[in-house]
């Protein structure tokens, strides 16, 4: 005997439009999914390779090795004492003012302008002078209640200018305005 079926034609093209759907709807996420990846990834943080030397007689130089060219507008100089010291110190943030990129201010004096900015890029170099570091350009004077400035610098336990720290090591980075990290070296003091 036979049967006769009359409506199996029926299901191929329902089946067929569902999977075109589900097709179009999962390429529309994927599509969405990279837009959306594209917008936050506008300002994406600047990455470079630097190195750095610290001599109590000679200065501080940071060398700019490779990488992105970062604006001095928006970058921050941050050092701190290594566990080479006696305990873990805070950290500071290097005096701007006294740094020196190709012989040219860090940040020209007016405020804080576009104009003012100088480019920290590769084969640049920038240095804070021999006579800054016991100005407090590279660790500042910090004050304790109404007690006269106490000198980081020459301080015997964290004090990069103290005799005693020769050949101790502290951390220098560099840091944008949102607070992520650009660049990180450890730098050994030297006479």
């Amino acid at each position: 005997m036979r049967s006769i079926r009359e409506n199996e034609d029926a299901v191929s093209p329902v089946v067929g439009i569902m999977l075109m759907l589900v097709v179009t709807i999962i390429i529309a996420a994927i599509v969405s999914s990279f837009a959306g990846g594209l917008a936050s990834d506008a300002k994406k943080t600047p990455q470079i390779t630097i190195k750095a030397e610290y001599s109590q007689s000679q200065g501080m130089t940071i060398y700019h090795l490779g990488g992105d060219t970062v604006n001095t507008l928006d970058t921050k100089v941050f050092v701190k004492p290594t566990r080479d010291f006696s305990s873990d110190y805070q950290t500071w943030e290097v005096n701007t003012s006294a740094l020196m990129v190709n012989k040219k201010p860090w940040l020209k004096v007016g405020g804080y302008q576009t104009s003012n900015a100088l480019i920290f890029g590769p084969g640049d170099t920038a240095i804070v002078e021999p006579a800054e570091l016991n100005e407090g350009a590279v660790q500042p004077a910090t004050y304790v209640g109404n007690s006269a400035p106490y000198n980081n610098a020459q301080e015997k336990n964290a004090g990069f200018q103290h005799p005693e720290n020769r050949g101790k090591r502290f951390t220098l980075s560099l840091v944008d305005n949102g607070g992520k990290t650009i660049a990180q070296t450890e730098v050994t003091i030297r006479a």
